[in-house]
């Protein structure tokens, strides 16, 4: 289940790498010598949620949010690592499908090619206006239906 954490990860970094040919130099220059971690107080994604409030879907307490993806994304983190979740936003011509994942399952009602699959938890996504959001949650206490609701909450606040 693992490869579909990787595909991901590998889909948001070509967008990143895409998006910067139309990126301002400055900015570009700025996201990349964050080593990945841009500034959370910039990052759109990391204002949606709370960690309280994220800690709700996770099933146990997280961190503040930090930028993921080069900015594209923010993950919220229990100190050991054991429990996080992740929301991204990527271009529509980046937004991954693992239809090939056993346990795949479109979710009709939320967004054109909305899906939910396992990964080292479980990883839910649909494409909502001009954006692909896409939500991770991972630990033990991760379920299918706490990524749905996520998903469904990232794509409500983004309005």
């Amino acid at each position: 289940m693992r490869y579909m954490s990787v595909a991901f990860t590998l889909a948001v970094l070509l967008t990143a790498s895409a998006n910067a040919q139309t990126t301002n130099p400055k900015a570009l220059k700025s996201q990349l010598n964050t080593g990945g971690k841009a500034q959370p107080a910039g990052n759109p994604q990391c204002k949606l949620f709370t960690p309280a409030e994220i800690a709700a879907y996770a099933g146990a307490p997280v961190g503040p949010g930090e930028s993921a993806a080069g900015g594209l994304g923010c993950n919220w983190h229990a100190k050991d690592y054991s429990v996080s979740a992740t929301v991204s936003v990527v271009p529509p011509d980046y937004f991954p499908e693992p239809d090939q994942v056993k346990g795949f399952k479109r979710l009709p009602d939320l967004g054109k090619k909305a899906w939910v699959a396992p990964d080292s938890g479980w990883s839910a996504g649909a494409i909502v206006q001009d954006v692909g959001v896409v939500v991770v949650v991972s630990g033990k206490a991760s379920t299918e239906a706490s990524a749905v609701a996520l998903l469904k909450e990232a794509i409500k606040r983004r309005k």
